[in-house]
């Protein structure tokens, strides 16, 4: 008990299955002493009702009686003599009056229940009443429709009851009925309200919860266990509408009433159309219903403090396969001094560890089949030897994979895929486009047959294909059309393929590969996304091309003239040409002319910082060129850059020509700058240039303009004049060429930031100042 009270403390799964077994037996004990509760309460609610129902029928049943005795009281006077004489005399006569007041008190001594029995006389207005009771002349003024009438009223009589009105259910009977007129007798018979309720007493069992009462087809109180409510109009309630419009002879519903669940029951007399009702409160129809709950939940607890140690036994039945294994797994663990465990968790971790070291090592295996899987395919596409070190099993199982008769090498070249200069991110999205190439190449392949995907290259991939005829499939081609689309569509990358030829047996394969790759190589000729064959390149191969040495020339003579259009021209009929050849004699060609240029234009080679590494650069270009109209960009570009050349070759010659014009010119400034008409357009004539070349030269060889250079050099000499003698700014200015003084003081204030005599001011304090020292 002791392990396994420790159990349901530490360990949570012991705990979990406790509580769950626990929560099944709560669950089901609950919903059983519910179930019974409500079915107990519901049986002896309706056992009520029935109770109820019935005790109404008899009490509507003596109603029933009431008014068939009615009926024959008042056949049974018209029957006699005394009572017929009396109706039909019109004299009033005391002896015959008192004769009938006998034989009516005679006859209500043998209906107790009766409280009065009286005759009218209108003609003259006699009035026979066993109980002495006045004439109510409302009685006449009711407008009979039938034979017997009924009429319930209160009527008050001086010093009758202490004042209080008795309340009648009064019975009129009219005998001349079928010849009624105004002056027709009446027989009335007064029925107490209390004795229908005596009645009510008698048969059912009535106290002040118990709300019995009658009322008419109209919803007016006959007779009520609450006599205060007499002739009180019920019909705006909305349980007597409910009673009223079902029109049923018995029936019961519940209904609220001041907020509180009645049960109402009613029963419907035959004769008098009168509804016997009993409003009952429903926390009042079982007495003890709260002792019931109380046992009822007593009972319950009991059974739930039996269904815990069940529920405890059950779980350690239940747990002991569990707890031998998490034995076993936490008996050398040291991690678990804890004193709360969830074994489930540690149970779980145990195996996602173990889990994890299988799928680790199954990678590894996998991934060791799969480098030495395509470590052997490499040796078959370059005709190597294997490495012996590796297992024979594993290459045996490679070989089994490779047991196709025919095989097929297929080359996918990723085009626009040279690595980038310097790197970048593109180097990143290499291996990704490779990785996605090999999966969409082998999905859309191997239908065809047994593929396997090698990477040979920075920008290659190999499909190695395996068939069962030496034909290759016609639905080879449409699938690595479907290759290239679908790289295109979502990848927006493009890939020339070579299909190499069909190879009999796995030794055979490099054969398959080298014709693959000779292929692909003539997407350089039908440009990116083109699948080549043996079909495609054969008509290349057998075209025996000559050199185009009118093409060579006249491209030498379109670099030479220096025009891009005629440039553009050469080139183009040279590709044209060569195009039809092989792609060795479109690269061999294309350096042949590349050659060719660099020999023709070699005297520019001579000029200062020229660089004719261009010409290596673009046969390396050629040689990894993807499609013609590379060659063809590099042709414009390497010929845009011999024009560059010969242009600069033409400048600079022109350039050493005009240093020596311009270094005449300084010279001849130096010597006639004081003179005043000094200008561009003398010296300009003894240059033998016009002006405005001139002025372009010497500016673009000075960064000053004439007149700037001229002004510069007066100015230089007027500032040595004025630190060295004593003449007059004005006389130093007109030995310069410059005989506006004030434009002189102007030009150098804005030269030197201040004025001659300033100027001459601070020079003469510098003078002081170094003689002092």
């Amino acid at each position: 008990m002791l392990i396994t009270m420790n159990r349901l403390v530490r360990y949570k799964a012991f705990q979990k299955l406790t509580i769950s077994y626990f929560l099944l037996i709560l669950l089901t004990v609950s919903v059983l002493s519910t179930y019974l509760f409500y079915f107990f309460s519901r049986n002896a609610v309706q056992e009520i009702d029935r109770n109820s129902r019935a005790m109404l029928s008899q009490i509507s049943y003596a109603s029933d009686v009431i008014y068939n005795q009615a009926m024959i009281i008042g056949n049974s006077l018209l029957t006699q003599p005394e009572i017929t004489s009396f109706l039909n005399n019109t004299e009033e006569n005391k002896t015959t009056n008192y004769h009938v007041f006998q034989q009516l008190s005679q006859i209500q001594s043998a209906y107790p229940h009766i409280y009065s029995i009286g005759i009218y006389r209108p003609s003259t207005k006699t009035v026979v009443d066993t109980a002495g009771l006045p004439f109510d002349s409302s009685l006449y003024a009711i407008s009979a429709e039938q034979y017997m009438e009924f009429y319930p009223r209160s009527l008050t009589v001086p010093h009758r009851n202490n004042g209080v009105p008795l309340k009648f259910l009064t019975f009129l009977l009219y005998p001349d009925y079928s010849l009624l007129t105004t002056g027709n007798p009446l027989i009335y018979i007064n029925v107490e309200e209390q004795s229908i309720l005596t009645t009510i007493r008698k048969i059912g069992i009535t106290d002040s919860a118990n709300n019995v009462f009658v009322m008419s087809d109209e919803g007016k109180v006959l007779s009520h266990t609450d006599s205060n409510q007499f002739l009180d109009d019920l019909s705006e309630t909305q349980y007597v509408q409910q009673i009223l419009s079902e029109d049923m002879a018995e029936n019961s519903f519940t209904a609220n009433i001041d907020n509180k669940k009645h049960l109402i029951a009613y029963v419907k007399s035959e004769e008098m159309d009168w509804y016997f009702v009993s409003v009952t409160p429903y926390s009042s129809l079982i007495s003890n219903i709260d002792h019931l709950r109380n046992v009822t939940l007593l009972v319950t607890g009991g059974i739930v403090l039996t269904g815990l140690l069940v529920s405890i036994f059950l779980s350690k039945s239940i747990y002991r396969p569990l707890s031998a294994l998490f034995e076993k797994i936490i008996k050398n663990s040291a991690s678990l001094k804890t004193s709360y465990i969830d074994e489930y968790q540690v149970i779980a971790e145990m195996f996602n560890s173990l889990l994890e070291k299988e799928k680790s090592m199954q990678f590894m295996i996998d991934r060791s089949s799969r480098t030495i899987q395509e470590h052997y395919l490499h040796s078959l596409l370059r005709s190597n030897s294997l490495d012996t070190s590796v297992p024979e099993e594993l290459i045996q199982d490679i070989e089994e994979e490779l047991s196709g008769s025919y095989f097929c090498v297929i080359v996918f070249k990723i085009d626009d895929m040279e690595p980038p200069r310097g790197g970048g991110a593109e180097g990143g999205q290499k291996p990704l486009l490779r990785f996605v190439l090999g999966n969409i190449a082998k999905e859309m392949l191997e239908p065809l047959g047994q593929c396997d995907y090698l990477i040979t290259g920075e920008n290659e991939a190999v499909a190695v294909c395996q068939f069962a005829k030496s034909e290759r499939p016609e639905e080879l081609k449409p699938a690595l059309r479907n290759v290239q689309s679908f790289l295109k569509r979502y990848f927006k990358m493009t890939v020339s393929i070579g299909v190499g030829d069909m190879t009999y047996g796995r030794k055979n394969i490099s054969f398959s590969y080298t014709s693959a790759q000779q292929y692909v190589k003539y997407r350089l000729i039908y440009g990116q996304e083109s699948i080549m064959d043996a079909l495609t390149t054969r008509p290349h191969i057998m075209t025996t091309l000559i050199y185009p040495t009118d093409c060579e020339k006249k491209l030498i003579e379109a670099v030479q003239s220096g025009k891009p259009d005629n440039i553009e021209e050469a080139t183009e009929q040279f590709i044209q040409h060569i195009s039809v050849g092989s792609v060795n004699q479109v690269i061999t060609y294309s350096i042949q002319l590349l050659l060719s240029l660099l020999k023709h234009f070699d005297y520019l080679r001579h000029l200062p910082d020229s660089n004719f590494t261009e010409y290596l650069d673009a046969v390396t270009d050629i040689e990894g060129a993807e499609n013609l109209a590379e060659i063809k960009s590099i042709f414009k570009k390497y010929g845009a850059n011999i024009c560059s050349l010969i242009e600069e070759k033409n400048h600079w010659i022109n350039a050493q020509k005009h240093n020596i014009v311009i270094e005449k010119v300084q010279a001849y400034i130096q010597e006639h700058y004081a003179e005043p008409n000094l200008s561009l357009e003398l010296v300009s004539n003894i240059a033998g240039l016009s002006p405005s070349y001139l002025g372009k030269l010497f500016k673009g060889a000075t960064r000053q303009s004439f007149n700037e250079y001229l002004n510069q050099i007066r100015l230089e000499k007027a500032k040595e004049l004025l630190a060295s003698t004593n003449e007059t700014a004005a006389k130093i200015s007109e030995s310069v060429g410059i005989y506006n003084t004030t434009y002189f003081s102007t030009l150098f204030k804005k030269k030197f930031g201040l004025s001659p005599s300033a100027f001459r001011e601070q020079e003469a304090i510098k003078n002081k100042e170094m003689r002092n020292d």
